[in-house]
């Protein structure tokens, strides 16, 4: 959610960590140097709110194979 607008990638797309570029009339939703979106702004105010939702699994939010999960998860 950016300033009250949902944005929605789809589930191929949980688990990544994305860039939002803000622009004069649109988002632009990157994953490294691919552009995964872009849709235009419905509010043209300043940005005062960001929200980001997590979603996925244990195993998308590890670091690597080696890492264990704690015993309070």
């Amino acid at each position: 959610m950016i300033n009250g607008q949902f944005i929605e990638l789809g589930p191929r797309h949980a688990g990544k960590i994305v860039t939002v570029v803000i622009e004069d009339t649109h988002h632009r939703i990157l994953h490294g140097e691919a552009e995964l979106a872009v849709r235009p702004r419905t509010g043209l105010g300043p940005i005062t709110r960001l929200y980001v939702k997590v979603t996925g699994t244990e195993k998308d939010r590890r670091g690597s194979p080696d890492d264990k999960p704690s015993k309070k998860s």
